[in-house]
């Protein structure tokens, strides 16, 4: 007995990442390397690592800007909050920003 649609549905997306977000893991290296050296890499790992969720369920966070292909998930990396802002339009996945909770957004 197969299901095919069961492969397709539990098939994971590719997540691309935007310049922007990928600038935004930088400015977290960047910041970790001034003040916890030994955290810098460490951090960048675990935030890329948590947000794989997002391949397998990428309708996980909340629509925002009024347009349900923004995205928007808070999600724990090592004790602190970050916030990943995303587009997902059911054929692609692209992260489009990453920001620390505490930090000002421009």
């Amino acid at each position: 007995m197969g299901h095919a649609s069961v492969p397709e549905l539990a098939q994971s997306m590719k997540l691309e990442w935007s310049d922007e977000a990928l600038a935004d893991l930088d400015r977290f290296v960047e910041f970790l390397n001034r003040e916890r050296p030994s955290l810098a890499a460490i951090v960048a790992t675990e935030i890329i690592d948590k947000v794989q969720v997002l391949s397998e369920h990428p309708r996980l966070g909340r629509p925002i800007a009024g347009r349900k292909e923004y995205r928007q998930i808070v999600l724990q990396v090592l004790g602190a909050a970050y916030v990943f802002q995303y587009r997902f339009d059911g054929h692609r996945l692209v992260m489009l920003r990453v920001y620390h909770a505490r930090e000002a957004r421009k």
